[in-house]
């Protein structure tokens, strides 16, 4: 049975070394390193119909998932979506915390089986489309299918214009059009 060492690894870097596993169908275990880990892949594993044994260590976490029963072909999906981001944090509070989980955020969605059909920055969050590490999962996220649209007139607000690497500067009009074209809209 294969093992996967987690510890040290932020989330939500667990739950997608485990769905990965999953994916193959077989059982396997994963060692983890803290309780919110353990909660995640709990969630995880009651999602895909997989029996779950945890053992609890020094400091540790082994969870024991045998073979999934529900796979990632029999989940329905609600039908397409856009994430939002109108500023380039996640969430209020604090800012450099609310960056990084933009970051990760970005991060996870490319690790989706359910890609979103959009990515619409507006705002501040166009400032996303111009860091090199949010650029490399919105690059990503095109390759697999999402079409990723940066507000012109924000991007000339901010004077970023000529610093955007990802995406398509786009306009009001389109990123409202691509909204109402979905099923459903995530704002970060």
């Amino acid at each position: 049975m294969v093992n996967l060492d987690a510890k040290g690894k932020p989330c939500p870097m667990p739950v997608i070394m485990a769905k990965k596993e999953l994916e193959k169908g077989e059982p396997f275990s994963i060692t983890v390193d803290n309780e919110t880990a353990v909660n995640n892949l709990t969630r995880l594993a009651n999602a895909k119909g997989c029996t779950l044994k945890t053992e609890n260590g020094d400091g540790w976490f082994t969870l024991e998932f045998s073979a999934p029963t529900i796979t990632g072909e029999e989940s329905e999906k609600s039908g397409s979506y856009a994430v939002f981001f109108n500023k380039n944090t996640v969430g209020c509070g604090d800012n450099e915390l609310g960056h990084n989980l933009a970051k990760m955020m970005l991060y996870t969605l490319t690790q989706s089986d359910d890609v979103p059909s959009y990515v619409l920055m507006m705002n501040g969050g166009v400032k996303l489309a111009t860091e090199d590490e949010c650029v490399a999962h919105l690059e990503k996220l095109t390759e697999m299918g999402c079409t990723v649209m940066v507000c012109g007139t924000c991007l000339n607000f901010f004077g970023i214009a000529d610093q955007v690497k990802a995406g398509i500067v786009s306009n009001m009009y389109d990123i409202l059009t691509a909204m109402q074209q979905v099923s459903k809209v995530i704002t970060a």
